[in-house]
């Protein structure tokens, strides 16, 4: 226990009047009003008057776990809890350093040839729009698609989130971005990245010594098994740690998704320009849905063939004129396969966006979702709503299918206020709060944290400081990241690891919070009665 005083967590401004906190719905006001709660309050803080537990010394009647109260929590206590990062794109992640290293290595010319140089022209922590946001990948992925550079970029990143306490990562990116068909083969009829059972992944697993990390990727499961040999060699690091080897904290974990892109042209990747080359009379949606349904098949084929740890697919790309329609073939095979789901929609497009990723596409979690609640751009966008009340229905059903079937919001605020204008600069105009407040799944992600400069102790931290969330709140939002991760093993393990995330998360509050040992309520082998801790 830290030997100084911390702020107490349920804290109130001393001068804020009570308009200020949002109401709570019926059903929270019922959970957590009421004589019960009031008594267990009551109860608690006679005891610390007692001298039978002990507080940070602050707050009001210096207890710090009277019901009604926003959280006052310091950065150390966001670094400590378990968090996940379940919308972390591999290729807007990387260590500025490495980018420069391995541009020189590969002959890729950069902008500048310093972290303080790229920092001002290209990775900014403000964007004018949308394309200066994008223009970092141009340099990104020009250096991964060599296997080693994406060896070094995942285990590199893994170790920067496991270092932050986030427990649990999802690492997604687009294999064929990263592979050029045309590569040479080796003397053996090999090509250097492999491909199937006559590539380096298959061979790997089969014992065979043709793994050439310095050589061009050729397929999307050479891509694939490099990134994983990068994610497992940093866990099993971390894993080895003394907290980890005794059980005493969870593992770090992770998975990988695969992302199709929304959008084919040549100028994407060697792949793509082979494909449209190969293809050049044929329409754009045949050509996205080919490349789409190729990438679910590889990495079902990685995932049950090669037992590589792919987790789930995406799509990615700009959503306008680009409908989730067209990758419904490729996603109704990852459903008969029993791969999970998750799609970019809302970000650039309104609520149709969103309806066609879990109608048209099974999406069990949504990237972004900003624009979940725009009733107003249902209406402009589509020919169906005559009037704003057939809108306003069409999307409150649309929200209220999504909260009951506990379709995952992955919200990245600093990324959303880095690209959309209609925030204004201010993040307190996010719909994170409504999604909050309306009880939604959310999961803070980082998106790109290099594109961003962000980190996910940096997004609670936005999160906490502008939308005054409670205890609970705080806990809520972590334990959904572990509860609607796409976890890479059975169901049973899986709970154990949200159950054992819960408690360190509980614990830490403890350690944070309060002196005593006892859990707070003075009842053995019980963990922390979080009803107390929110607002």
């Amino acid at each position: 226990p830290p030997s100084a005083p911390l702020p107490c967590p349920c804290a109130l401004h001393a001068s804020a009047p009570s308009s200020e906190f949002p109401p709570q719905r019926t059903a929270d006001r019922r959970a957590m009003s009421g004589e019960r709660v009031k008594a267990q309050a009551q109860a608690a803080t006679s005891e610390v008057k007692a001298g039978k537990k002990e507080t940070n010394g602050s707050g009001p009647d210096n207890c710090c776990i009277r019901p009604g109260r926003v959280a006052q929590v310091t950065d150390q206590f966001l670094r400590d809890i378990p968090k996940t990062d379940l919308h972390l794109h591999l290729d807007g992640s990387l260590r500025l350093e490495t980018l420069i290293e391995l541009a020189k290595e590969q002959g890729v010319k950069l902008p500048a040839d310093t972290p303080e140089g790229l920092r001002q022209k290209v990775f900014k922590d403000t964007y004018r729009d949308l394309p200066e946001y994008l223009a970092g990948f141009q340099y990104t992925c020009a250096v991964m698609r060599v296997g080693g550079a994406l060896e070094r970029i995942a285990y590199e990143l893994a170790c920067d989130c496991f270092g932050e306490g986030t427990r649990y990562i999802e690492v997604r990116f687009a294999p064929q971005l990263h592979i050029d068909p045309s590569c040479k083969k080796d003397s053996k009829g090999k090509s250097g990245g492999g491909a199937g059972k006559e590539g380096a992944a298959a061979a790997a697993w089969e014992g065979q010594q043709v793994d050439r990390p310095d050589a061009r990727l050729s397929d999307c499961i050479s891509a694939i098994y490099y990134v994983d040999k990068g994610l497992r060699r940093a866990s099993e690091e971390w894993n080895r740690g003394e907290a980890v080897a005794s059980g005493e904290e969870p593992q770090y974990r992770y998975g990988i998704i695969c992302c199709a892109m929304r959008m084919v042209i040549g100028q994407l990747s060697p792949y793509y320009c082979s494909l449209c080359a190969l293809h050049k009379y044929e329409p754009m949606r045949k050509l996205v849905a080919y490349a789409s349904r190729s990438l679910a098949a590889a990495a079902v084929h990685a995932r049950d063939n090669l037992k590589l740890p792919v987790v789930g697919i995406d799509i990615a790309g700009a959503e306008k004129g680009f409908p989730a329609e067209w990758h419904m073939d490729a996603f109704n095979f990852a459903k008969k396969n029993f791969m999970d789901k998750t799609v970019h929609a809302g970000e650039g497009y309104g609520p149709q966006s969103i309806f066609q990723a879990i109608t048209d596409l099974h999406a069990t979690r949504i990237g972004h979702g900003f624009h979940l609640f725009s009733w107003d751009l249902a209406k402009a966008q589509s020919s169906r709503f005559e009037t704003d009340e057939e809108a306003k229905k069409f999307t409150e059903g649309l929200i209220e299918f999504i909260s009951d079937k506990r379709t995952t919001m992955e919200v990245c605020l600093t990324s959303n206020l880095q690209t959309m204008p209609e925030l204004k600069g201010d993040v307190k105009n996010h719909v994170f709060r409504e999604m909050v407040d309306r009880q939604l799944s959310v999961s803070l992600c980082t998106d790109n944290r290099l594109v961003s400069n962000t980190t996910i102790p940096k997004e609670y931290r936005l999160a906490v400081d502008n939308f005054r969330l409670t205890l609970k709140q705080i806990r809520d939002i972590a334990v959904s990241g572990f509860k609607r991760s796409f976890f890479p093993g059975p169901y049973k393990e899986k709970r154990a690891y949200v159950r054992a995330n819960i408690d360190l998360f509980d614990a830490m509050v403890k350690k944070h919070f309060y002196r005593s040992s006892a859990n707070l309520f003075g009842r053995d082998n019980a963990t922390t009665d979080m009803r107390v801790l929110s607002g």
